[in-house]
């Protein structure tokens, strides 16, 4: 697949050849769905915790008669309807973990990859080099890129001053190829990936990738 590379003035330089089956994938909306709601949940602490009527520190002597007093039958002070009683059907300690093959979250990457370069909401940028961490220069090239919305920005190592430069954009994130994952790339409206970075994703997720691991 051939895609188009920028410069940093959003001017067109060149194209690179990048790899149709993680950027050509076809859609699946099930599988993406399915892996995006796992790693979602897979996130959650399950640390809740409410107390049953067996829980709260109060005596169960039965509060007043049976019969005779005009009221509701009540038993005890730990009864839910009591103000700070127990809970009904409330939250308890659970672990939300949705296990996802390997195979299926490697694939969801590349559906949801493939889905931007469809879309048109991919752009590569040749290289991407800020000396100093400055939020400016990071709202300008977005600018210049003519990009709107939620936007994941790509890049093949870490470099402290790209990301502190982003830091102070709204609705901009930056992450590492190696750790790109289904998620981050679906909430993203816009892709903005550089060369290297895109180079590296097709190592880690391409033929060539797929290949070494049916040879093992």
């Amino acid at each position: 697949m051939d895609i188009q590379v920028k410069d940093t003035a959003g001017e067109a330089v060149g194209e690179i050849v990048l790899d149709d089956c993680v950027w050509g994938a076809p859609s699946n909306d099930a599988l993406l769905h399915q892996v995006v709601v796992a790693q979602l949940a897979n996130k959650r602490h399950g640390t809740h915790e409410s107390q049953t009527r067996a829980q709260p520190a109060y005596s169960t002597r039965k509060l007043y008669g049976q019969k005779n007093t005009g009221r509701a039958r009540l038993g005890s002070r730990r009864s839910p309807t009591m103000v700070g009683g127990g809970t009904i059907f409330g939250p308890h300690l659970r672990s939300y973990r949705q296990r996802v093959p390997k195979k299926m979250r490697q694939q969801a990457l590349r559906i949801a990859l493939s889905d931007k370069a469809r879309d048109g909401r991919l752009t590569v940028l040749d290289g991407l080099a800020i000396e100093s961490p400055r939020t400016r220069e990071m709202s300008e090239l977005v600018e210049r890129l003519g990009i709107q919305g939620r936007t994941l920005l790509v890049v093949s190592n870490r470099d402290s001053s790209v990301s502190m430069s982003s830091r102070g954009l709204p609705g901009f994130e930056v992450s590492v190829a190696d750790m790109l994952n289904p998620t981050i790339t679906v909430r993203a409206a816009n892709l903005v990936v550089t060369r290297e970075a895109a180079l590296r994703i097709d190592q880690l997720w391409g033929r060539a990738s797929n290949a070494s691991e049916a040879g093992k």
